[in-house]
């Protein structure tokens, strides 16, 4: 019996022996293999990770560019928070009398580069020839041939497109402009209120200038040899600007 229990627990210490150097050989192995699997996670994901983050960058710049506002153009001419300064004449067409001249001049400040609002003025004249016309085939004489007419303005400007055009050899940076609002006239022949649209179109000139051109049309009720009348009277006017301060 006792030869028994001896191998017995010999095998059994055998056995315990074996398992114990298996373990010590996987452990060795392990640590031996973990390095290299280190070594091979560092080496590979740092290259798929920096062709991550060039393919992340590449789209991201392709997105931006299609954010990007197309035909946007960098403003060369900056209006926001400038003051301007408006002077000049054209030809005014009314409706019941024979078109003249117009002078006239604006003030304008800009609250951003595409919104502005405008105070302006402007003085013309009733010309004599369809007046005589007039007093002949009616046989009324009116005491002023040559009447005066003065209006004020106030509109506010919208200015949506700005670009750019070649004139010449040079590039002249531009914008076109809508205008509406409400004024006021004070002729022999009208007194009241006006209603004003118009649009136009800026040339501009260095920082500190502009050539502009506008089209309005106004309407108001005049009056004429005792007949009132709902008219719709237009001006086109050519303007030099100054804008202040000097500079963008």
């Amino acid at each position: 019996m006792r030869v028994v229990a001896l191998l017995v627990l010999a095998s059994a210490t055998a056995f315990a022996d074996g398992k114990t150097d298996e373990a010590d050989g996987d452990r060795m192995m392990d640590k031996k293999s973990k390095p290299k699997a280190k070594a091979r996670e560092q080496a590979t994901p740092v290259a798929d990770r920096t062709t991550g983050m060039c393919i992340d960058q590449e789209i991201a710049d392709r997105l931006a560019i299609k954010r990007k506002r197309r035909g946007a153009v960098d403003r060369l001419f900056v209006k926001q928070g400038r003051h301007e300064l408006t002077v000049g004449g054209g030809y005014y067409a009314s409706d019941l009398l024979s078109g003249t001249y117009l002078i006239g001049g604006s003030y304008t400040f800009h609250m951003t580069d595409e919104t502005a609002v405008e105070f302006g003025g402007g003085w013309t004249h009733a010309n004599a020839d369809i007046i005589r016309a007039l007093e002949d085939g009616r046989a009324t004489v009116l005491e002023d041939t040559y009447a005066r007419m003065i209006f004020g303005e106030s509109l506010l400007v919208w200015s949506p497109v700005y670009g750019k055009l070649r004139l010449g050899g040079s590039i002249v940076h531009f914008d076109l402009h809508a205008d509406i609002g409400v004024g006021v006239i004070d002729s022999k022949t009208s007194r009241g209120a006006a209603g004003v649209v118009g649009f136009g179109i800026k040339l501009f000139m260095g920082e500190a200038a502009a050539f502009r051109i506008d089209a309005r049309n106004r309407t108001f009720r005049q009056e004429l040899l005792d007949e009132r009348f709902l008219v719709n009277d237009s001006a086109i006017t050519a303007s030099l600007s100054l804008f202040l301060p000097f500079h963008n």
